[in-house]
């Protein structure tokens, strides 16, 4: 589906924008639930957290490639020299950077607050999107805009009202300081690779690829690139801090584990369309309604009813993205 964009254009079918945006929820929900699934009962990981995103990394680069493959043999480009430019393929270091922050944290923000406070919470990256896209995409946000993120704000602080009892009373403080900052770090990171990444995608004159017909492929594999450099250079550094080097890199995984890592590759796949034929309000449309699809689903796998405080916050956040995008 991605694949049939046609470069060189930010024009695309309704239909297809709209089947993006249903994929992207369905596979952002799968990833959450997966990510969870597999972990052990005492809600460790029996895996490197670092082999995921570089796999993920390596996954999205193979895809695209094809993609880019195909693309160029459809329109007779393939004899064609390619197009390129070092300071424009260094350009990508920066999203790449960025998006490799916002996954790590992803699994320590998961382990500290559970799925539906994350994925509450993961809305946060609003606020960074916002400013964010002010400094790259130079695009002013009006006063309703403003108040649609004090309201996320707000939704998201009351979803851990009374956190302390019920589901959150086995989380100690250290780790309920240590999910939350690790909640910031993620938000700003993602937004501010969402909007440059969203500035890439577009083109803007001070940031041009010169590959061939601005292809969205070519420019993703460029981003997956960098993102396989940062995800090999944190597992070198994670083998080195560890006493026993691991013989498998995959050790340990199971088959949540590599759920995972599929999901998350598609789900960027996703993001990297929406983000050129749209914009990152629609993927923010996709996170809040990820967020009530997994608040949903947790609490029927462990036959449990949704507290109140979580409700109220998924109420909240999703007037705060309706305000926001509508306004």
């Amino acid at each position: 589906m991605v694949c049939t964009a046609t470069a060189g254009t930010n024009e695309s079918p309704p239909s297809l924008k709209l089947t993006s945006c249903v994929l992207l929820l369905f596979s952002s929900v799968s990833a959450t639930i997966f990510t969870e699934a597999s972990k052990l009962e005492d809600g460790t990981y029996p895996y490197n957290t670092f082999v995921i995103p570089c796999a993920v990394e390596a996954v999205k680069l193979v895809a695209s490639s094809a993609l880019f493959g195909r693309e160029r043999v459809a329109r007779g480009e393939s004899q064609t020299r390619l197009g390129f430019s070092i300071r424009g393929f260094a350009a990508y270091a920066f999203p790449a950077f960025c998006y490799f922050v916002s996954n790590n944290c992803m699994f320590y923000i998961i382990r500290h607050l559970g799925a539906s406070t994350f994925q509450i919470m993961n809305n946060l990256k609003v606020l960074s999107t916002g400013v964010f896209m002010r400094v790259f995409l130079d695009r002013k946000l009006s006063w309703m805009q403003w108040k649609a993120l004090i309201m996320l704000v707000i939704g998201c602080m009351v979803t851990r009202l009374g956190a302390e009892t019920g589901e959150g009373r086995h989380v100690v403080d250290q780790s309920f300081f240590a999910g939350y900052t690790l909640v910031l770090v993620s938000a700003v990171a993602s937004g501010a690779g969402g909007a440059f990444s969203e500035q890439l995608l577009k083109g803007s004159q001070h940031h041009k690829s010169n590959g061939p017909e601005d292809s969205i492929h070519w420019k993703n594999m460029q981003l997956y690139m960098f993102g396989m450099i940062f995800g090999l250079v944190s597992l070198r550094m994670d083998a080195k801090s560890e006493s026993l080097a691991r013989q498998n890199l995959f050790d340990g995984f199971n088959a949540f584990a590599y759920a995972t890592v599929a999901t998350l590759a598609i789900c960027g796949l996703l993001v990297s369309f929406i983000l050129k034929y749209l914009d990152n309000v629609a993927k923010c449309f996709c996170a809040a309604l990820s967020m009530l699809c997994v608040a949903l689903l947790d609490s029927a796998m462990k036959h449990e009813t949704i507290p109140l405080r979580v409700v109220l916050g998924m109420l909240l956040t999703g007037l705060a993205l309706e305000q926001y995008s509508l306004s």
